[in-house]
């Protein structure tokens, strides 16, 4: 069942984000307090990058993970823990999400941004998805994630032990998306 006590009483649209503002994706409607810090920050990353010279990636997909996340990044909606869902150690998220995936099979592991309840800090994140695009977070159970732009991944992509980085993050998982796309 969807939460909105973050949202300010208005439960978040989950329709994919092709709206793209100055380099950077919006949500369908209007964003929450905590949708509009990360996609500030997202904004801020993707104008900093837009100076920097990629000479070496000019034939590059995507010259960064935020770019990335921007091209074929979606919303979720985030959700109450199920009780079938077991929550997880806090700063595990990656593994977190992937051994919950397992565990359940219906769910969907999901790398992108996210901002914790509270926090004035976007953050590298990973959390399940179900069909209906709520958030499935294990690792941010108690904390309450507020906002979550991310990329549905698919199987083959999963973080790997004994690491456990994540997709976005490992330098050959990433760089490969980089320079080939989804």
């Amino acid at each position: 069942m969807p939460s909105d006590a973050n949202s300010g009483g208005v439960l978040a649209d989950v329709t994919t984000v092709r709206d793209v503002v100055g380099g950077a994706v919006a949500p369908a409607r209007r964003a929450s307090p905590s949708e509009q810090v990360l996609l500030d920050w997202l904004e801020l990353h993707l104008a900093l990058e837009g100076r920097l010279d990629h000479d070496g990636t000019a034939s590059w997909k995507h010259r960064s993970v935020y770019e990335l996340v921007a091209a074929h990044g979606r919303w979720f909606t985030p959700a109450a823990l199920p009780a079938e869902v077991q929550a997880l150690p806090e700063r595990q998220c990656f593994a977190n999400a992937a051994a919950t995936e397992q565990e359940h099979p219906h769910l969907a592991y999901t790398e992108g941004f996210a901002v914790a309840d509270g926090s004035p800090v976007p953050t590298a994140h990973a959390w399940c998805t179900d069909a209906n695009g709520y958030v499935i977070d294990p690792t941010w159970s108690d904390l309450g994630g507020s906002a979550y732009l991310g990329i549905v991944l698919p199987p083959t992509l999963r973080p790997r032990a004994p690491r456990n980085w994540g997709v976005l993050e490992a330098p050959d998982s990433l760089y490969r998306l980089l320079r080939d796309g989804l």
